[in-house]
């Protein structure tokens, strides 16, 4: 095992075994240090999983925190996420460098260039989706974590820049800058097949999946702007009141001009509801359950009237017609029994021009069928022997037998 597997192993140890503090420490947004969990806190410092905040208090390191976020898709507000631009640029930076170390014979610097790309395409890809999920799980609950009209405008604006940013990275890869480099030679090979098979093949959906985002954030948007107007003029009401608890409303008689809408309200309909949270509305209610008789339930069958039907006195006889497949067979055993050698099925079935629309294949096994079951004291082949001649399959290891011909005779 190699060292830095032992590094990465030693690290996941410490994690798992101080993982109740992780949590708490992601959970609780930090850690304060104290006598008992000094070594803890240490140990996870010197493997960069806890970071110092104030004093004695420390926090998760920041890419472990957005590891864990993802994770368990917890959203935080105005994410700004990757910059997918810096990473596109760094892949043609890689690729170059994978070029130039080819044309060297520089094996083990291309080797790393390789390993980079791979890398960083996989993490373009990533986070592509990822973002995409966060947008499309704010857009479905309508940015529920924000309590304010105000705040969630700014919000939304906030991710239809982020959505638009989003989508001129995606422009950029469909431009297909990075994919004419990497098409340019062919020593290119393997980055373009690691770059074709992570992001090419995905570019389509995650565009219809940016439009469709975009969408929703602009009309949602467009209906906050709508409301503005009503919600600004409820929050002014809402402060005065406020300000004056003991205002009343004046009554209608003493308004000398009421306002036009005071004239098209027509009341609060009032109803009644049971509280059945209450444990004395439970009981009255049940003792009025309990006192409404039982509804008789009658079910009155009605049986509609027969008919005659037409023709029904006289007996009508259906003369079942023979298949041609079942005619053949009976003429194939006849000839069978007047034939002094074995004969072919299959050969026979050539020579009737009467029966040439018949299927090679589906001759043969209703034939081998109709002799197996038949071929009783009792059935139509009953006195004939047959055997069937076998066609060497194509795998050694193959399990089926191949039928290529029937042979039958009279038995002696």
């Amino acid at each position: 095992m190699s060292e830095n597997t032992d590094g990465i192993i030693s690290y996941l140890e410490a994690l798992h075994a101080n993982r109740h503090l992780v949590a708490a420490a992601y959970i609780n947004g930090g850690v304060v240090m104290d006598e008992e969990n000094q070594r803890k806190i240490r140990q996870l410092q010197q493997h960069r999983a806890l970071v110092p905040y104030v004093q004695e208090e420390f926090r998760l390191n920041s890419s472990l925190s957005r590891h864990l976020d993802e994770v368990f898709q917890r959203q935080r507000n105005y994410v700004i996420g990757a910059n997918f631009g810096e990473q596109i640029n760094r892949l043609q930076r890689l690729a170059d460098e994978f070029l130039k170390a080819s044309h060297e014979d520089r094996l083990e610097d291309r080797d790393n260039y390789a390993t980079d790309f791979d890398v960083g395409v996989f993490e373009l890809r990533e986070g592509i989706a990822s973002t995409l999920l966060l947008l499309r799980t704010l857009t479905d609950n309508r940015f529920a974590n924000v309590s304010t009209i105000a705040e969630k405008q700014r919000q939304n604006e906030f991710y239809i820049a982020k959505v638009e940013r989003l989508g001129s990275a995606l422009a950029m890869l469909q431009a297909d800058l990075l994919l004419e480099q990497l098409t340019a030679s062919s020593l290119l090979e393997p980055l373009l097949l690691i770059y074709r098979h992570q992001v090419l093949d995905r570019l389509p959906e995650w565009r219809a999946t940016v439009l469709d985002i975009t969408a929703v954030l602009k009309a949602y948007l467009y209906r906050l702007r709508q409301v503005e107007p009503d919600a600004r003029r409820i929050r002014s009401f809402a402060l005065f009141l406020k300000k004056n608890p003991g205002y009343e409303p004046p009554e209608a008689d003493d308004l000398i001009n009421p306002p036009a809408w005071a004239s098209k309200f027509s009341g609060l309909e009032i109803r009644s509801h049971s509280d059945i949270g209450s444990g004395a509305v439970r009981d009255g209610l049940a003792e009025v359950a309990q006192a409404v008789p039982a509804a008789k339930v009658s079910i009155v069958r009605e049986r509609q009237s027969g008919r005659l039907a037409e023709g029904a006195d006289s007996k009508r006889v259906v003369m079942l017609q023979p298949k041609p497949i079942q005619v053949a067979f009976r003429r194939y055993l006849d000839t069978v029994r007047s034939a002094s050698d074995p004969l072919s099925a299959l050969e026979w079935k050539r020579q009737q021009i009467a029966y040439a629309d018949l299927d090679d294949g589906a001759w043969l096994l209703y034939t081998m069928h109709s002799l197996r079951i038949t071929g009783s004291r009792a059935g139509v082949a009953s006195g004939i022997d047959f055997k069937w001649q076998e066609h060497t399959p194509s795998h050694a290891r193959s399990g089926n037998i191949i039928v290529s011909d029937i042979l039958a005779w009279k038995r002696s």
